[in-house]
C-alpha cells in the first residue's frame, strides 16, 4: 500500500512547535557552530474509525537507499478510508504520520480533532512480546487492529531541525472504557510496537 502521510499542517505546526534554538557558545579561539533547533510536540486527538471497525498501523526504520532512492523510517496510523490522486496514482491519507525526514509530520485535522484529555504513553495493559524492527533485523511492525467507532490517539514527537527523531504513539478505544489498543516507540533506528489481542500483524 502506498501511503501519503497525512495532510499538511505546516501553518499550524509553525505556531505550535515554538522550536527553541539551543545556542552553542563558541570561544574566541573556536569557530562558530550553527544552532540546533529542538522541540517536542505532545498532543491528543479523537479520531473516527471506518465502518468496518479496524485501524492500521504502519511502522518501519530507515533502510539504506534503493536505486539511489532514500527509505526513511515511517510511522503512520490510518483510521478511515481516505484517498487522493497524487501524480496520477491513488494515495492513502493517514490520519497521523511522520517520517525520518524534515517537515514530514502530518495530522489529518479534517478527520481528527484535538482534545484536552490525555492517555498514558505506556504499554500497560497490552500483551507481549512486541513487534520489533531495526536496520539489522529486516521487517516491520505493521498491525491491523479491531476497534469500535472512535479512538483517542496521543502522539509525542521529538524533532531536531524539523526532523522527527523519536516518537511515542498510544491508541485507546474511546467507546470501551479507554481500553488500550496499541503503543509504539519509534525512531529511525528502532521500532518497538505493542498491540492488543484484537490486532494481527500485516505485511
Amino acid at each position: 500500500m502506498r501511503f501519503r502521510h497525512g495532510i499538511s499542517i505546516v501553518g499550524v505546526l509553525a505556531a505550535a512547535l515554538g522550536a527553541a534554538a539551543v545556542s552553542v557558545h563558541a570561544s574566541s579561539a573556536a569557530p562558530t557552530r550553527a544552532a540546533t533547533a529542538t522541540s517536542t510536540i505532545d498532543k491528543t486527538y479523537s479520531c473516527p474509525v471506518r465502518r468496518q471497525h479496524f485501524v492500521e498501523l504502519f511502522a518501519t526504520v530507515t533502510y539504506p537507499p534503493v536505486n539511489n532512492q532514500p527509505q526513511p523510517g515511517v510511522l503512520a496510523l490510518t483510521t478511515v478510508v481516505k484517498t487522493i490522486k497524487e501524480n496520477g496514482a491513488t494515495a492513502t491519507v493517514s490520519q497521523v504520520s511522520l517520517q525520518a525526514r524534515k517537515n514530514s509530520l502530518r495530522i489529518d485535522q479534517k478527520s481528527c480533532r484535538r482534545v484536552k484529555h490525555q492517555i498514558p504513553l505506556t504499554r500497560k495493559g497490552l500483551p507481549g512480546p512486541p513487534l520489533v524492527s531495526t536496520p539489522n533485523r529486516t521487517g516491520n511492525a505493521n498491525v491491523r487492529c479491531g476497534t469500535t467507532g472512535r479512538l483517542l490517539v496521543r502522539l509525542r514527537v521529538k524533532l531536531t531541525n524539523g526532523t522527527p527523531i523519536h516518537a511515542l504513539l498510544a491508541i485507546r478505544n474511546t467507546q470501551a472504557n479507554h481500553r488500550p489498543i496499541a503503543f509504539y516507540d519509534w525512531s529511525a533506528r528502532k521500532v518497538t510496537g505493542y498491540s492488543a489481542n484484537s490486532c494481527v500483524a500485516t505485511l
